[in-house]
């Protein structure tokens, strides 16, 4: 008798379960389509952020079908007007996409890692370095000395993958290679130094974070 209570407890735990999980699911899918909406409304305000959150959820499919080029197109607008993670999101899309509607663009792929990196990003910084560093052909320009520059910036904000690259090359620099290198980073260090402090974006000047 008390194996037949205990399945009977199952079969309706089970079926409560199938009951509330779509249930559940549609609330959530519900959710998603709202916010979707609500960040469109604010994106064609030209509000950076809310463009740049449409853009995630076309890139991944939140709240609206998958979309590469729609996703592209919001990323270009919030970073246009300065969205550092919009850059950097539109750099990673341009250098990784397989879409046959967005094909790869590496030239793009370095302008919007570069416009990131300038601002500081992190992950930027280290991507520039890896593709300055490892770029096997005309897609994209292979150059040490900008390579180790990037390593270095983004070692010094504690990415340790970009400070383990940056020594295995200092390893095999010469000394000559290594004044070259110096020489680069300080030119490099005003040139974003003093576009740092110059830049506004929206309304605001941006003080210098380097």
């Amino acid at each position: 008798m008390q194996l037949v209570s205990k399945l009977l407890l199952i079969f309706f735990m089970l079926g409560l379960v199938s009951v509330c999980l779509p249930q559940k699911v549609l609330a959530e899918r519900k959710k998603g389509v709202a916010a979707f909406h609500l960040h469109q409304s604010k994106a064609n305000q030209d509000d950076a952020n809310s463009q740049f959150n449409l853009a995630l959820m076309y890139e991944n499919g939140a709240g609206t079908p998958m979309n590469t080029k729609q996703a592209a197109y919001w990323y270009t607008k919030a970073a246009e007007q300065g969205h550092v993670e919009a850059q950097y999101k539109l750099g990673s899309l341009y250098q990784f996409s397989g879409d046959d509607e967005f094909p790869q663009d590496y030239k793009l792929a370095f302008f919007w890692y570069t416009k990131a990196a300038e601002q500081g990003h992190i992950f930027a910084q280290y991507k520039l370095g890896r593709l300055y560093r490892f770029s096997a052909d005309d897609r994209a320009p292979k150059d040490y000395k900008l390579a180790f520059f990037w390593y270095t910036k983004a070692a010094e904000q504690g990415h340790i993958f970009a400070e383990d690259e940056r020594d295995k090359m200092l390893e095999k620099m010469s000394q000559s290679q290594i004044g070259e290198v110096l020489k680069l980073s300080k030119e490099l260090y005003k040139k974003i130094n003093n576009k740092a402090k110059k830049q506004t974006i929206s309304g605001f000047v941006i003080s210098a974070i380097y």
